[in-house]
């Protein structure tokens, strides 16, 4: 490499372990020593040897990590960040034996939500949202997935695909946008008449959507409502995904994966029929630690079935007011290790390039490899896997967007 260009070089020097991870690492990571990496234009330029460098003054900038870990941002590749309201008492109900379709029965659940988003200017929903993602960042995530899905009728949809358009643009990260109009039937409507409805919203959608979404399931859509979505959606350009095999199998899994789906997300109920058309059409399966946790949910995916078969697996907060408020992705880890039984660096691969594969975004970011977004975290300590052994413990020293460090959120950590 010619010194002159030295110039152009962020160098982070001095780092404990070097974690980085590729389609050839999954379903794990590679962790290095010795090493020190350039950055330039926001990307990852080069990974080097420590003794290979020249001299400090050499370059444009050089940062110290003191032996600290680097590992790549965190990819929360299934949120639902804009919303208004909370709903805390579910929480109590919940304990006292309610379940997720008697809350939704009673007119709470997403209901709930769904008022009280429709009732939120676009601006208090920006605010609100924005905050979330500030916290979120300090945490240690660096690329969203932002559904819609609390409007259940256009304009509000509408709405909060707008205010997401607006984050991107406010904090210049990664996001990618879902249409999820058919996330619930909406109260005095049938459901036919207003899958329908979402379907005619599509064109509009896709001016501001990446993806669109459904939520196939008992009590809401069902596979015959996917695949009648989905066919409207490819013609108009839209990325696939699903919220499938939840809370009982209808046979979603299957039909989306067929579709071309990029990613199925829940599959506790998916049986090995499911992971089988995820293996053979190329479909990341997302997992949702926070809403086993949060819920006391007792069903458990197939994820060791999943990883024997070569499916790709992602890790995601689904951050949201009913059933998983978590904003930390460093919990999502910690809790997909103990529930599911999966190593440190299997949980690590999937909240990181598996949810960049999950968003069809795994060349731009997701690895820290080359040419890759210099999208990373210093962690506190020399060894990534404390972020497991330390649990409760936030472990992100500095979160880098690009290649710079983030102010840290100050606001309080919740609402």
């Amino acid at each position: 490499m010619p010194r002159t260009s030295l110039k152009d070089i962020t160098l982070f020097r001095n780092i404990g372990q070097l974690v980085q991870v590729d389609l050839n690492t999954l379903p794990g990571v590679r962790v290095r020593r010795g090493l020190a990496l350039y950055v330039k234009d926001g990307r990852v330029h080069r990974v080097v040897k420590e003794k290979e460098l020249q001299p400090d003054s050499h370059y444009a900038r050089v940062v110290d990590l003191k032996g600290r870990s680097v590992i790549p941002g965190f990819v929360d590749c299934h949120t639902h960040l804009v919303y208004g309201g909370q709903r805390k008492n579910e929480m109590e109900e919940r304990a006292e034996g309610a379940d997720y379709l008697e809350i939704l029965k009673r007119g709470g659940g997403i209901l709930a939500t769904v008022r009280a988003t429709r009732a939120a200017s676009e601006d208090e929903l920006f605010r609100a949202a924005r905050r979330r993602m500030r916290r979120m960042m300090t945490l240690g995530t660096t690329a969203f997935e932002i559904k819609s899905g609390y409007g259940l009728e256009t304009e509000t949809e509408i709405k909060m695909l707008k205010v997401g358009r607006r984050l991107r643009r406010s904090l210049k990260v990664p996001v990618t946008l879902t249409y999820l109009g058919a996330h619930a039937i909406p109260e005095g409507r049938r459901r036919e008449e207003y899958l329908q409805e979402v379907i005619d919203a599509l064109p509009r959608a896709r001016k501001l959507a990446d993806g669109v979404d459904i939520f196939c399931d008992e009590g809401v859509f069902q596979a015959a409502d996917l695949r009648r979505l989905f066919l409207q959606a490819k013609l108009l350009g839209f990325d696939l995904r699903a919220h499938v095999e939840e809370l009982s199998r209808q046979g979603g899994c299957q039909e989306a994966a067929r579709l071309g789906a990029l990613s199925c997300d829940h599959l506790e109920y998916a049986n090995p029929r499911d992971i089988r058309a995820l293996r053979e059409h190329g479909v990341t399966a997302v997992l949702l630690p926070g809403v086993t946790h949060f819920l006391n949910g007792e069903k458990r995916p197939l994820v060791h079935a999943m990883l024997d078969a070569g499916v790709v697996i992602a890790l995601a907060t689904d951050h949201n007011p009913g059933s998983s408020p978590t904003y930390n992705m460093q919990t999502i880890l910690y809790l997909a290790a103990g529930l599911y039984r999966i190593a440190p660096q299997e949980a690590l691969a999937a909240a990181t390039l598996g949810g960049a594969i999950a968003l069809g975004h795994h060349k731009d970011y997701g690895g820290l490899m080359p040419k890759q977004r210099a999208d990373f975290l210093v962690l506190k300590t020399a060894d990534y896997r404390d972020l497991f052994y330390y649990f409760g413990e936030n472990l992100v020293d500095r979160t880098y967007l690009a290649g710079v460090p983030i102010r840290p959120e100050k606001t309080p950590a919740c609402e």
